[in-house]
């Protein structure tokens, strides 16, 4: 009997797991149609239908056909992927129940994970069938052998890739054969491809929670394999990927998330038990209701330690690693327990050791009463782990690494103050200079504290001696403060830093403000001289052999610096981050350093009262699009095109000579004009010119030389054309003279002379 569903006897039929059935009670459907007692269904198209619902859905029977006419193509094939569906998985369950073989059983649940794989229906109510069948069958059969176990979990793996999010019930059965299942080994293999594609994917692990369980139980699966310990770190490697960067931007805080949840699981003592409804579902009737998700700390610990310790030797995970742990966000519980602090040893030890400075922050404290990893592993705090060793270890490499020493020891003093008068108290030589160098640089600000720090010191015979020794040294800059002296000094070329020492040890320099060391041979080492000019606001240091260390030694002392020349210097961008530190900063020459924009770009946002730069022949020029010369005294940038005469400013820009606007007003002899000094107070980085008082203008170059000129003698009728023809005859009479200056020095004056 074949019967016809037209649009004339419509039927809203429901399908179920057992029979398909219509609301409506009457024609084929006045008796339900049960799933079990069909044998086969298809797609046919019926020609005596109209063309556009000609085809129908055909469920053949022993004694007919039903053919199920649906109103499109689409629906008609949601009808025949359901009802096949259900079809199957009923079939493989009256199969089941009348077999105990462990083959045919295996067999039978891979062919259905095979169907579930190929079915166009993409629902998880597919998977949930699947998996609740696979599930029951196991509960009920203990008497499947492990290969048969490891064909199941090899034919769910490729589920895990095809599925983003991976349903919870698979999560959780999959969960379920890492933590305790008889093949675990292989269960690891199979599903590593699944938590790939997970970790790289943007997984939202706060709403899908059990996909975070299920990464956390195989990465601690994937730790315990002691036949393969080398599988956590190939697979910490391989979601790296083998170049510097991780190409995946998501890697690492999937990562971070799956542990820092696994710590808390493990350590958390306000983390009860609670009810899991699907996994409950999976591990059947006979199975507590009451899931467990707390871990064995000891194996918790291990594990985790080991991933985060292989995450921190990429580098560029090392950055977004830092922010991630600061503050601390982990239980008190787990920071008493010591293998968790010693795990987290080696982290902060790669944090200490770190180039970048926001990396060495976050072992310091966010914000107050916030605490931090410097004070946890400090010998005066219950978590540290060993009596001040890693403190002393981490406090040497940041001391090593800090570019501006003094406001290290000021974090220091801050946050640690206690930790290191213990360390005195003990004998410890390191922290005895420590203690000493923090009171003679008045870091410590409450007097009660100083006052302590200081009875601390004098405990120590070592740290008596040094305080005495403090006392002579702030003693003498007192007196050399007082004596006053000239305001300007000028050594002559090559001189040395055993010159420089001589000079500023024989007599009162307590009133100089301006020092020009240009083209001279000092290096570093002269720095350690500077800064006991307590009033230096001017320093010249072009052509010289000077470096980072020097110039960190300055922007720790000489905070009343206002002008600073390093053009030709062997300054570099790690010292060149130390001048972050002088805020009264207005005027500061860079030309011909290995200067980076990036760091140029610091320097500017940083320096608030930086009103001229000289960053020519640099990195930072070359993307600064042609500007790199900002004019003090007009505010405007210029660049190589720019014209070197400013007829409205009457200005000459160069490396060698500056010539600043003749004042309006006429002199005389004795009659100073309170413009003459205002070029080189302000202006250390080129050459500069002033009025001798009468009608000749004088041109100083740093190296201490000055001539008049012949060719203007007038003051108002000075024209750029001769000015020009003054400028270039005088460089190159001195360019041709016995004179040594550095030949870059000479080629640029040759060619700007030229134009």
């Amino acid at each position: 009997l074949s019967s016809g569903i037209n649009a004339e006897y419509g039927h809203t039929v429901v399908l179920t797991d057992t029979q398909l059935y219509s609301q409506e009670k009457y024609g084929i459907f006045s008796m339900p149609i049960f799933l079990d007692l069909i044998q086969h269904i298809d797609v046919v198209t019926v020609s005596t239908w109209e063309p556009n619902i000609n085809s129908a859905v055909q469920l053949r029977f022993t004694d007919g056909i039903v053919l199920l006419q649906a109103n499109g193509t689409y629906e008609r094939d949601q009808w025949y992927h359901s009802l096949l569906w259900k079809f199957n998985v009923l079939n493989r369950k009256k199969l089941l129940k009348m077999t105990s073989c462990p083959e045919i059983i295996a067999k039978e649940l891979k062919a259905l994970v095979n169907i579930a794989l190929r079915s166009q229906l993409h629902d998880p109510q597919v998977w949930t069938d699947c998996l609740v069948l696979i599930s029951n069958q196991l509960n009920h059969t203990n008497s499947l052998p492990p290969n048969a176990l490891e064909e199941i979990i090899e034919a769910l793996g490729p589920a895990l890739v095809q599925l983003n999010p991976p349903t919870p019930e698979l999560c959780d059965f999959f969960s379920r054969y890492c933590r305790d299942g008889p093949c675990a080994a292989t269960a690891v293999v199979v599903f590593a491809p699944g938590v790939h594609s997970i970790l790289k994917h943007n997984v939202d692990f706060g709403k899908y929670t059990y996909i975070r369980t299920f990464a956390r139980d195989f990465i601690i699966a994937l730790a315990s394999q002691d036949a393969c310990p080398e599988s956590l770190p190939c697979f910490v490697h391989t979601m790296h990927s083998p170049g510097a960067r991780c190409p995946h931007p998501r890697v690492l805080p999937n990562l971070m998330a799956v542990f820092l949840a696994a710590i808390w699981s493990a350590f958390d003592t306000k983390c009860s038990y609670r009810r899991n409804s699907s996994v409950n579902l999976l591990l059947g009737s006979n199975r507590t209701e009451i899931t467990n998700n707390k871990l064995p700390k000891e194996k918790v610990t291990a594990c985790f330690m080991k991933m985060i310790e292989l995450c921190a030797t990429h580098e560029d995970w090392v950055k977004e690693m830092a922010p991630l742990l600061h503050p601390i966000p982990f239980p008190e519980e787990a920071l008493k327990f010591p293998p968790f602090v010693m795990g987290m040893v080696n982290v902060l030890k790669r944090f200490a050791s770190d180039q970048r400075p926001e990396v060495r922050e976050c072992l310091f404290p966010m914000r107050e009463g916030k605490e931090s990893w410097i004070q946890l592993i400090a010998p005066d705090h219950n978590c540290c782990p060993d009596d001040g060793k890693t403190f002393c270890d981490i406090v040497r490499t940041l001391l090593d690494r800090a570019p501006v020493r003094r406001k290290l020891v000021r974090q220091l003093a801050h946050s640690c103050l206690d930790a290191f008068r213990l360390m005195v108290i003990r004998g410890d030589d390191f922290f005895v200079r420590m203690l000493s160098e923090m009171v003679e640089s008045d870091v410590i600000e409450d007097k009660d504290q100083k006052e302590q720090a200081l009875s601390t010191l004098c405990s120590n015979t070592d740290g008596a001696r040094l305080y005495r020794a403090m006392c002579d040294r702030q003693a003498a800059l007192c007196n050399l403060a007082q004596l006053g002296g000239p305001t300007k000094l000028t050594m002559p070329a090559h001189s040395t830093d055993a010159d420089v020492e001589k000079v500023l040890s024989s007599g009162p320099f307590g009133n100089l403000e301006k020092l020009s060391l240009a083209f001279t041979c000092v290096t570093s080492d002269c720095a350690r001289h500077l800064v006991k000019l307590p009033n230096l606001q001017h320093l010249n240091l072009w052509c010289t052999q000077f470096g980072d260390t020097g110039l960190c030694l300055l922007a720790e002392h000489c905070h009343r610096l206002k002008s600073l020349n390093l053009c030709e210097t062997l300054v570099t961008d790690e010292g060149l981050l130390a001048l972050t530190e002088l805020k009264t900063l207005t005027c500061l020459n860079l030309n011909s350093t290995k200067l980076s924009a990036q760091v140029f770009e610091e320097l500017v946002n940083k320096l608030p009262a930086l009103a001229s730069y000289d960053i020519r022949y640099t990195e930072a020029c070359q993307n600064k699009e042609g500007t790199y010369i900002r004019d003090v005294h007009n505010g405007a940038s210029k660049s190589l095109q720019a014209e070197m005469f400013d007829n409205k400013k009457g200005l000459v820009d160069g490396p060698f000579l500056k010539y600043s606007p003749i004042p309006d007003r006429k002199h005389d002899e004795g009659d100073k004009d309170e413009n003459d000094d205002a070029v080189p107070d302000n202006d250390v980085m080129s050459h500069h010119s002033q009025w001798n008082g009468k009608n000749t203008p004088t041109f100083t170059l740093n190296n201490g030389m000055s001539e008049q000129s012949t060719l203007l003698t007038t003051r108002r009728q000075s024209t750029p054309a001769a000015f020009l023809s003054a400028t270039r005859e005088f460089l190159f009479r001195d360019l041709g003279s016995n004179r040594k200056m550095g030949n870059k020095s000479a080629q640029k004056a040759a060619a700007e002379g030229k134009q």
